[in-house]
């Protein structure tokens, strides 16, 4: 946001405030200046009507009424104003436990839309002083991702209530269809988010996986009533991940496709048993491996390259051979121009960026008159900005005021000897009410910890949401519109011991599957903190066969045995948890992919450096890498939308890797059998 826009919206705000009887726009023009230098009457209407959204976005309730008229024939004139109760955050004190999971809940949303609006809240809350002093360290820490392209426009009409439309591939089907949906809720489990809500052609509720959408979400016109006894997590309860479940008849190299043979219904490989059936394996195994999602289990086929092949279904086998077709078209097409200008990162996140100045000047008022004379340096840690940026918001309140904005109307600000102080300024003292956006981010995140092993017992998380919910407007019931689980059914008992380990300093022993070498190993590990992203559960921990710090999922642990011996961490932890999962050597490489309009996103999961917007659509990013060998498997899982552009020698060994493992369908007997 300019800072022209910030001082605009800012008197605007306090206009508002100050007079209880409001303003009409005519009053409002003639008393703020860019409003006065609007070029005709529609481009001060278009200016005013977005500042009006931009505020009530921020959470600021701004009110339109009709004055009182004295004659019959008066048109009644429209009004506005802030309700100076409805404006303030409620008094709100918080314990030290649940000082905690407030902490952890607005740390949930890793590279999420939501993440700005859950730090907004906590800092607010921070300054209002309703946060305890002093650690409860709980000891693990899960994050969410929202890398699907479509999860922000989604929740905007869920917030919105607006209709939308989208492109939509259903489980079973390799074709695309256009869906008209009536958004109610979204929420995250298995891993997977989903949209749930009514579909207007199909006249009936559904529920969309929103990694199957696969174009752009349009919005439509009309409003939205969400039933009342909607709540997503019932929809959450509602999917059974077997429900649309097939068996996949899988031929893999011996010793190869770990982690599809971790997978498999049967402990023996099918050829064993079919020895005697007459059918020719050609020296490989066959398994049976269950499924729920045909386009899923193509993925993780497609991405074991030669080492695995589809038998049956026969959907199955076009969709593994779509992706190695895809890729390979892609590579040979003419490479894209492109030209790294933009850091990655920035991509994404200029909302955040656009809405963030303003609640961070307003709560950095009600901090300093708060607390008279606070250090300049450390009021800019505080709010995790620079002592020049922190200035820069000083000196942008010397300008705004009430209305007249004279002398005695304007902010005073001093920081004389490094202390600030604020004075003039008791319309926006106050502590501003949390946005939607930012009461939802810690209701649904604390509503997220209570499936956590571990923290979901602890009555901190259950009286920090009563709280919350209290405090905010829990009654508009918006927090059932959406909700996240961390389902960890498949590896509790994994996640419940390394949480033990980690408090007891114990080492264990696992056998551990490495998915870049398809590879089981054995380690001894010290485990050092447990923490989740997107659907899966990792320790850092030393490993001694490495002797360095590494982290493990919890779900590629094969075995796990206690030592009985305890250990003095030769490293500890960073104060924080990983924000990546990628710790950069001196020994990375670099590569160069192209991605798709649809997985613009994938970059961030993989904390690309830099990017570059390409004229086609879609982006190109560099990955700093510790091995290459992840590429040819990235490729292949997205037929077509990845595809390497540098290092050249690169791109050559993964076309190679895909004719090969295109290959194998028409070399294997079995294989060969399928188009006879």
């Amino acid at each position: 946001m300019s800072a022209s826009k910030t001082e605009r919206l800012l008197n605007l705000l306090i206009a508002l405030l100050e007079r209880q009887r409001g303003y009409s726009k005519e009053e409002l023009r003639s008393l703020i200046q860019p409003y006065r230098e609007a070029t005709s009457e529609e481009a001060f209407n278009r200016l005013f009507e977005r500042d009006k959204d931009d505020l009530r976005e921020m959470g600021v309730p701004v009110e339109t009424f009709s004055e009182d008229t004295f004659f019959d024939s008066d048109h009644a004139v429209a009004r506005y104003r802030i309700d100076r109760k409805a404006y303030r955050l409620p008094e709100l004190k918080f314990t030290a436990e649940e000082t905690a999971v407030l902490s952890l809940a607005s740390r949930i949303w890793q590279q999420a839309s939501l993440g700005s609006a859950a730090a907004r809240a906590v800092r607010r809350l921070d300054v209002h002083g309703a946060l305890a002093e002093g650690d409860s360290p709980i000891g693990i820490e899960p994050r969410l991702r929202t890398a699907e392209p479509a999860f922000d426009e989604l929740l905007k009409a869920v917030l919105g209530h607006h209709p939308v439309s989208f492109e939509y591939r259903a489980a079973k089907s390799t074709e695309t269809s256009l869906r008209r949906v009536e958004p109610w809720g979204l929420g995250n489990r298995f891993g997977h988010w989903y949209l749930s809500g009514f579909d207007i052609d199909r006249q009936g509720q559904r529920t969309f996986r929103l990694s199957r959408i696969s174009s752009g979400v349009r919005k439509l016109s009309g409003n939205v009533e969400v039933p009342a006894d909607f709540t997503m997590r019932s929809a959450l309860d509602a999917l059974d991940p077997a429900r649309e479940q097939g068996t996949a008849r899988l031929l893999l190299k011996p010793g190869r496709a770990q982690s599809l043979r971790a997978a498999a219904s049967h402990p023996a490989p099918l050829a064993a048993a079919n020895a005697g059936d007459g059918g020719d394996t050609g020296g490989w195994d066959e398994i049976e491996c269950p499924y729920t999602d045909v386009e899923i289990i193509a993925e993780e086929i497609a991405s074991h390259g030669a080492n695995a092949i589809a038998l049956a279904p026969q959907e199955l086998v076009d969709a593994v051979m779509r992706r190695f077709h895809g890729a390979l078209e892609a590579a040979a097409a003419p490479p894209p121009s492109y030209a790294f200008t933009a850091t990655a990162g920035t991509a994404g996140h200029k909302k955040s960026s656009s809405l963030d100045r303003l609640p961070r000047l307003l709560d950095l008022v009600s901090y300093v008159t708060g607390n008279p004379g606070v250090e300049l340096e450390a009021t800019a840690r505080k709010f995790g900005i620079s002592r020049s940026q922190l200035i820069n918001d000083l000196n942008l309140l010397f300008v705004c005021g009430t209305p007249g904005y004279g002398p005695d109307q304007l902010i005073e600000v001093h920081w004389d000897n490094d202390t600030i102080f604020i004075e003039n300024a008791e319309e926006i003292s106050p502590a501003v009410r949390l946005s939607i956006d930012e009461a939802l981010s810690l209701v649904v995140g604390l509503q997220a910890l209570e499936t956590v092993p571990g923290v979901g017992e602890r009555p901190g998380v259950r009286s920090a949401l009563s709280k919350l919910l209290e405090a905010t407007g829990g009654e508009h019931g918006l927090h059932r519109s959406l909700a996240a689980d961390f389902d960890a059914e498949a590896t509790t008992a994994e996640v419940q011991a390394l949480q033990d380990a980690v408090a007891a300093r114990e080492t264990l022993r696992i056998e551990y599957l490495v998915s870049s070498r398809d590879e089981v190993t054995e380690r001894e590990i010290d485990p050092l903190q447990v923490f989740a992203v997107n659907g899966h559960w990792y320790t850092e921990a030393w490993c001694h066969d490495r002797q360095a710090v590494r982290q493990f999922r919890a779900d590629k642990i094969r075995t796990l045995q206690r030592t009985g011996r305890s250990f003095r961490p030769h490293a500890q932890p960073s104060s924080e948890f990983p924000q990546s999962l990628f710790t950069p050597r001196e020994s990375d490489q670099r590569a160069v992919l192209q991605l798709s309009p649809r997985l613009a996103d994938l970059g961030d999961q993989y904390n690309a450096e830099r990017q570059s917007d390409l004229s086609g659509g879609g982006v190109a990013v560099e990955l700093r890498l510790g091995t290459t060998a992840i590429i040819a498997p990235l490729v292949a899982r997205y037929g077509g939308e990845v595809r390497v552009l540098e290092p050249r020698e690169l791109a050559a060994a993964t076309v190679e890797w895909l004719r090969a493992a295109a290959a194998v369908y028409s070399e294997n007997p079995k294989a060969r059998a399928l188009d006879s």
